[in-house]
């Protein structure tokens, strides 16, 4: 098998955790992790898997400098800066070309870099089983999560039949499917031949070209370029290629269009952290249902209240009184409260101050 290579895609805003989340201060750089910032938590999933010289992280140029003070011991060599915000395809062809230059052929595994995964050792054999899937060079491999409810903020995977008698499980996809409503979600649900998309990927280096040369032909051929400019040393080549490359995300603009997909079962716990609510899962919970997570010397002080969620950073308490299905932000220079079933709107709100003139706040 050839060298295996991880991806991690940090690029990302995360909106929805605003005010914890700037543009500096992204949601991977959240202590979202039961405490641990969530990408110092991908990085150590890694460890053991791939060493260091063949971990890679993609990222802005903003967030590129924050990164080299949080992550001391990571080297800068292996910290790719995405020009401009271009989507997961570019992200990957980027990284794609970074590889090939140095290591042609080699096998990459390609990951969020703000999920919340465990255990550790059963995360690391689903990498080796989509590694060995993907050694053919023309299967690409996705990670699929059975769902436990009709959940309608993920993709979801149809499953074809079962690829081998390997484990983990693994089975042909035959198609991807967009968000759906409540009504779809269900009957997904009850078909019980889905999984939610994990946006985890393997493939090799030969073999996500040769899907774009399939399905994306101007993103197969930005990647050749941008492969020729990576060997040649020229930066501006880079980013001139870099940014004549289709927006698109990787799923939409490759995998859904890709001749063949194999569908990891991931049997793992599992949370893309997408929203405030996504915190029962990680935080503290108290008698009345209150779920807390506090850093910084934070701390909450409730009275005749439930069902509430508090993010809190710095020397501050945050008190709640008779009051209930809340989520309350309080970090720096601003204080959030909405209901917990707006929670997942936030944009709207960041959407809001950047419209009002208020990017000091984002």
């Amino acid at each position: 098998m050839s060298s295996l290579h991880a991806v991690i895609m940090a690029g990302g805003s995360g909106t929805r955790f605003w005010p914890a989340s700037r543009q500096r201060r992204p949601k991977q750089f959240l202590p979202l992790a039961r405490g641990q910032l969530l990408i110092r938590a991908t990085l150590e999933r890694l460890q053991g898997l791939c060493p260091v010289e063949r971990t890679w992280i993609v990222t802005n140029p903003q967030q590129g400098k924050a990164l080299g003070k949080l992550l001391l011991d990571f080297p800068s060599a292996q910290i790719l800066i995405e020009p401009e915000p271009r989507d997961t395809a570019p992200c990957v062809a980027l990284a794609t070309a970074a590889i090939a230059a140095r290591d042609p052929g080699a096998t990459m595994v390609v990951m969020p870099a703000d999920h919340v995964i465990a255990p550790v050792d059963a995360f690391q054999r689903l990498l080796r089983r989509g590694a060995e899937l993907c050694a053919d060079g023309r299967t690409l491999v996705t990670f699929g999560i059975a769902p436990t409810h009709p959940a309608t903020g993920y993709g979801y995977i149809e499953c074809g039949e079962r690829l081998d008698q390997g484990t983990p499980t693994a089975f042909l996809a035959r198609r991807f499917r967009e968000k759906p409503d409540r009504a779809t979600a269900e009957q997904f649900l009850a078909a019980g031949n889905f999984r939610w998309n994990s946006g985890i990927f393997a493939w090799t280096t030969d073999g996500i070209r040769a899907a774009m040369a399939a399905g994306n032909p101007a993103l197969a051929d930005g990647t050749t370029a941008l492969l020729a400019a990576v060997q040649r040393g020229d930066r501006r080549a880079i980013t001139r290629v870099f940014k004549a490359l289709p927006k698109t995300s990787i799923d939409y603009g490759v995998m859904e269009k890709a001749p063949r997909i194999a569908v990891v079962d991931a049997a793992l716990q599992w949370d893309d952290v997408g929203s405030f609510p996504a915190l029962t899962a990680v935080g503290d919970r108290d008698a009345a249902g209150n779920v807390s997570l506090l850093t910084g010397g934070a701390q909450q002080a409730c009275l005749d209240a439930a069902d509430n969620i508090v993010y809190a950073e710095g020397e501050r308490t945050v008190a709640l009184f008779g009051v209930r299905d809340l989520v309350v932000v309080a970090v720096g220079d601003a204080v959030m409260v909405c209901p917990k079933h707006r929670a997942d709107d936030l944009k709207q709100l960041v959407e809001h101050l950047r419209a009002t003139g208020r990017t000091d706040l984002l």
